[in-house]
Formats: structure tokens, sequence, C-alpha cells
């Protein structure tokens, strides 16, 4: 089983019990003995449980019933029955997004410190590529959100807004590293926490960031891995490198076999220019 790929949406039919005996079987064994399978569904689960917490169905379906008797009381006897019949499938299939495809939330949004649940607009923000493993910075800017690439500049005191896509290595870590040799680790959130990574999905990290003054750059690191990753290991790397600006600026992190890396360099203050 080691070679077999299974879709995003056969994963999804399977934490819901949706599959075919003889599909969930295979689905179940090779959760059994891949680990990549094993976190896509471990995941998607997590995803199931977000959404419920979120949006309630019995408080969903209440407060949609509730503005759809509303509507129904202000049309025309005639047009009475056409309306129950369009509400009535709009609320199932309402219902049926919400409760039952959780990859379909809409992820194009950036919390901010101290917001809460509110969510910020990415603006101009192209369709994501899910089979790219990639590290994305956003800049909170008014009532949006915008895309900051390598490269690009931001000051000191910016909202920052980390998010990810996996493509297929199940762990990973996101760290930081500064103009002043700071290193700072963003994923996982706490010490001694959960690499597992979500799969084929845009993730954003639960914390916005207030971008600091140390001098020069902040660069965002992604390094992620078939098998669970040794969170201190990988920031030991990071503080060596770190140790020489010019170099934690443009070099790699000088990891172990099996871990790849991606990174997204945000330039400040006197590093703009």
């Amino acid at each position: 089983m080691s070679d077999q790929v299974f879709s995003a949406y056969c994963l999804e039919r399977y934490v819901l019990g949706e599959l075919p005996a003889e599909e969930a079987g295979e689905v179940g064994r090779a959760a059994a003995a891949e680990p990549r399978v094993r976190a896509a569904l471990e995941g998607l689960e997590a995803s199931n449980r977000d959404i419920l917490a979120r949006y309630p169905a019995a408080v969903f379906k209440a407060g949609l019933l509730a503005r759809l008797e509303g509507e129904r009381e202000t049309a025309s006897a005639g047009s009475r029955r056409k309306l129950w019949v369009a509400l009535a499938s709009a609320t199932a299939l309402v219902l049926a997004v919400v409760l039952a495809v959780p990859r379909i939330k809409e992820l194009s949004k950036a919390r901010t410190v101290g917001a809460g649940d509110d969510q910020t607009l990415v603006k101009g923000e192209l369709r994501l590529d899910l089979s790219k493993t990639q590290l994305l910075v956003y800049r909170k800017s008014g009532d949006e959100a915008e895309t900051l690439g390598d490269g690009n500049a931001a000051e000191a005191g910016a909202l920052l807004q980390l998010a990810y896509v996996a493509a297929a290595e199940p762990y990973g870590v996101i760290l930081s590293i500064d103009g002043g040799g700071g290193v700072t680790r963003h994923f996982p959130a706490e010490e001694g926490g959960s690499t597992v990574l979500s799969l084929n999905k845009k993730s954003l990290l639960p914390n916005a960031i207030e971008l600091d003054d140390a001098p020069g750059f902040e660069r965002f690191f992604l390094v992620t891995s078939e098998r669970p990753i040794d969170v201190g290991a990988v920031l030991a790397r990071a503080a060596e490198l770190a140790k020489d600006p010019a170099a934690a600026r443009r070099s790699e992190l000088d990891l172990p076999a099996g871990l790849s890396q991606r990174s997204v360099l945000i330039l400040k203050g006197e590093g703009s220019r």
C-alpha cells in the first residue's frame, strides 16, 4: 500500500463514513501503514470538529429557518409553495456544505491578534495550487490583507499572518530569523506541540505577528518532512544561521537529510532599501 494515493475527496468521504465497504477498507489499511495517510485523516477530522464548533447544526438551522419564515410571510399565497420548495432545497444544500465538506470552508481570510473570530479579506489573492507545498505571508491593510512575496518590504509594527499549504509531507515546523539574530518558533505554537500538518489545504496559523523593530529583515521558514520533526534540532540549526545576518538573509538552513525547506524574506527599515 505504500505507493497508493488517495484523493482529498476520497479521504473526506472516508471520514464521513460515505465510502463503500471495499474502498473504506483500503483507506483504513493504508492509514494503519502510512503516516502521511493517517496525518491527512487526522487533519480532516480536526477540520470537522472546528467547523461544528463554529457552526453548530441546530443553531445554524434554527437561524436560517427563522429567516425563511419571515420571507414566507411576505410572499403572496400563490407563490408560497414555490418559495418553500426552493428554500427547503437551499436549506438542505447549505447544511450539507457546512456539515459534510469541511475543506471548502472560507480559508482566504486572515485572523489578526486579539480579533477573536474576526477575519480579514485577502486582497487580490489568486487561486492557490494545493498540490504545491508553500509558505504564505499576509500583511493586514485596513479591512483587508495583502500577500507579501519574497523580498517585499514591511515596516515595524505591521501585522503579519502566516499560512501554509502542505502537499505531501505531513510534518512541519515554521520559524523566523530576524536581522538582529533572533529566532522565533511559530509552529507548533507550544513547546513540545505536534508537528502534524493539514494536507492539501491552506491552513492559517491561529495568531498574527506584530513585526518588531529588529533591523534589516525577518525571514520565515517552513521546514517539512515525511516523519515527525525534532523541533529543537531545527531551531538549533536556525540559531546557527542567525549568527551571521548576511547569511541568514540569503542562505538555507543546514538541515539533516529528509527535511525540506521553503522561505519568505520580508525586508524592513534599512534592509528594504
